[in-house]
């Protein structure tokens, strides 16, 4: 992310607290392909936010363009679900030095197409928010103004979004009751490398060095989705699970052990159950 320079402060924020029930693997709903969420759309219809609010989707990454200025985060979606978290806040946007909560984002697990644009919705499939195409934030002097502009989809763009294959045999789908809880390298390690996955659909790990946190949502057949905010870059001689949670779209069990595949169904890494230390 490029952010003109001089008098940017950006906070830092773990997830969001107001979440939605993770309890099973969502139906695949009427959707559109991920990719055409690329764009710059006004929110309504969402809680707590004023008719001059703004989401920004680019490949990965995402602002919330709020009157006080823009949140940043980031989301991934495909196959009908979608997870999004922010972490940070340019300008105005924290309160004593703390990012806002956005409990409609977090709770956003499935996308469905509509006339004007797209619906978010929850686990239970109440909407959460309307997207349209509808004006643009006014720039602000630190912040490039591109990020107030919608996003080109490029080639680049459309490759980021490409649908895993199926999930291979003989693994077994994974399913929320089976990943929820904490989770330790299968090949044993001794740093306390781990990932966490809680039932309010957040997640949080560690390489050994260095933290990681986020959202995660299960779809059908294996399809998994997480975020990330950002991260220590401590060296150290570690295991990256939480860089395997950020990139994995496919999550299945051999056994008890549960494998994290990447967009192109090939294997990140294998976790067996087991607390941090």
């Amino acid at each position: 992310m490029v952010i003109a320079a001089v008098a940017v402060v950006v906070t830092l924020a773990g997830c969001a607290s107001a979440v939605p029930r993770a309890d099973a693997a969502l139906p695949p709903p009427a959707h559109g392909d991920a990719v055409d969420l690329v764009g710059l759309w006004r929110v309504s219809g969402a809680e707590a936010e004023s008719p001059d609010t703004w989401l920004r989707l680019d490949a990965g990454e995402l602002h919330l363009w709020r009157e006080c200025g823009p949140l940043l985060g980031s989301w991934q979606a495909g196959g009908g679900i979608i997870t999004a978290s922010t972490w940070g806040a340019a300008g105005e946007c924290a309160t004593d030095g703390v990012p806002p909560d956005v409990a409609w984002l977090a709770a956003a697990t499935t996308y469905q197409r509509t006339d004007e644009g797209w619906e978010f919705r929850d686990r239970d499939g109440v909407p959460v928010a309307s997207l349209r195409e509808d004006g643009a934030p006014g720039t602000l002097p630190t912040i490039a103004e591109q990020y107030a502009r919608a996003p080109v989809v490029t080639e680049r763009t459309r490759a980021y979004f490409t649908e895993p294959p199926a999930l291979p045999d003989p693994l077994i789908a994974a399913d929320t009751s089976s990943l929820v809880g904490g989770w330790v390298p299968a090949s044993g390690t001794a740093s306390d490398a781990h990932a966490q996955f809680a039932p309010d659909g957040s997640w949080a790990g560690s390489d050994g060095c260095n933290g990681g946190t986020g959202r995660w949502v299960l779809g059908v057949d294996g399809a998994f989705l997480a975020t990330a905010g950002v991260s220590t870059l401590i060296g150290c001689d570690g295991v990256p699970v939480p860089a395997w949670v950020a990139s994995a779209r496919l999550a299945g069990f051999d056994g008890h052990t549960l494998v994290l595949l990447d967009s192109t169904g090939s294997e990140l890494g294998r976790l067996e159950p087991g607390a941090a230390r």
